[in-house]
């Protein structure tokens, strides 16, 4: 999980930045046509993008977002291109913000920049949001292949593709992981493998977003979903999206999202979903999503588990920075070996999720 939500993140002052800040926005001016002026500041500030939010003359309300790098390890020009890509083929769902302009790669915008819709609203509350988010994932699953597929990241196989980000994350590392959190991960690695070599379909798919937590929706005053980090989905199922949504693990990522969902909760968000979706494709993801739901939960704890082996969470947690605390401190809970059992309660034991209770 490499998610920042723009919750969590401090706003920037122009002093932090001085004049990079300073040339940035003075570019984004120019290349979107508005005044200086018309560009707020200061901006929200997050590891992989800038967020300046203007009133633009001609579409109202909107953000400049100003990527940093990519989530998909591609050069700046081919990141743009994706991004907006992924910009366009979403909007035709009407839960994410519509992409109105884009600013080339230059020298003072060495990613480029998007022009995309504000959008007003507020953090979820759980579990009554949940819902909203179901219905927001369901109108983008519902769109088709006829919507444009390319460029976007499209595995042969998107099983052995997911357990593959989830090995190579912890390559190098594996023998820096505390002994307890490597016997957990190593069943998980165990069934994974086994279940890529055995005979199996592959699954029905969709435009998936790929990074679903609930901190990446808002909630709008008449109580719908928007969905904002549109900047790396794939074509895999939409039981993808749904784990991302719903795991223990992206329950409590971002802390701008208040309260908590329980297994009847998780249990309603998936048949909200269901019942979003035509029949057939509800059918198709049926079979998957518990497997969808350990897979993204090893890719998420790998990750976890990798950023802690490269770094020293006790010294982090007392670092005294806003981000570093906060971050270290929720991947201390991931790799908890109680945490990691609880989510693993979803799939093994006498709670575990059956496909058909979650789809029915």
């Amino acid at each position: 999980m490499v998610d920042d939500p723009i919750s969590a993140r401090a706003p920037a002052s122009v002093s932090d930045h001085g004049s990079d800040l300073i040339a940035e926005k003075a570019t984004l001016a120019a290349a979107l046509d508005v005044p200086v002026e018309a560009i707020d500041a200061p901006p929200v500030d997050g590891r992989v993008h800038r967020h300046w939010r203007l009133m633009h003359p001609r579409f109202g309300p909107t953000a400049a977002r100003v990527p940093r790098m990519s989530h998909l390890g591609f050069a700046p020009r081919a990141n743009l291109i994706y991004l907006a890509a992924a910009f366009r083929a979403a909007a035709l769902s009407g839960v994410t913000p519509r992409l109105h302009a884009v600013a080339r790669v230059s020298a003072t915008l060495p990613w480029g920049a998007l022009l995309v819709d504000w959008v007003d609203g507020g953090p979820p509350c759980l579990p009554k949001d949940l819902l909203a988010i179901a219905r927001a994932l369901g109108a983008i699953h519902r769109l088709s292949r006829t919507s444009g597929w390319r460029p976007f990241l499209n595995p042969d196989d998107p099983v052995g593709y997911l357990v593959g980000v989830a090995r190579d994350q912890l390559t190098g590392l594996w023998t820096r992981i505390p002994s307890d959190a490597r016997t957990i991960l190593g069943e998980e690695f165990a069934w994974a493998e086994g279940f890529v070599a055995g005979t199996h379909p592959q699954p029905p798919v969709r435009l998936a977003m790929a990074d679903t937590h609930p901190g990446n929706f808002r909630i709008r005053s008449n109580g719908s979903a928007v969905f904002l980090d549109v900047e790396r989905p794939v074509i895999d199922s939409p039981a993808l999206d749904l784990a991302h949504a719903s795991l223990p693990t992206s329950l409590v990522w971002d802390p701008s999202v208040a309260g908590a969902a329980n297994r009847s909760d998780v249990v309603a968000f998936y048949r909200a979903w269901a019942a979003a979706v035509p029949p057939e494709v509800a059918r198709a993801a049926r079979p998957w999503v518990i497997a969808y739901r350990r897979l993204v939960w090893l890719r998420t704890t790998s990750w976890a588990c990798a950023w802690a082996a490269r770094n020293n969470l006790t010294e982090r947690q007392n670092s005294g920075t806003a981000a570093g605390t906060g971050l270290a401190g929720k991947l201390a809970r991931f790799i908890d070996p109680a945490m990691m059992e609880a989510a693993r309660a979803g799939w093994r034991g006498p709670d575990a999720f059956e496909p058909e209770e979650l789809i029915p």
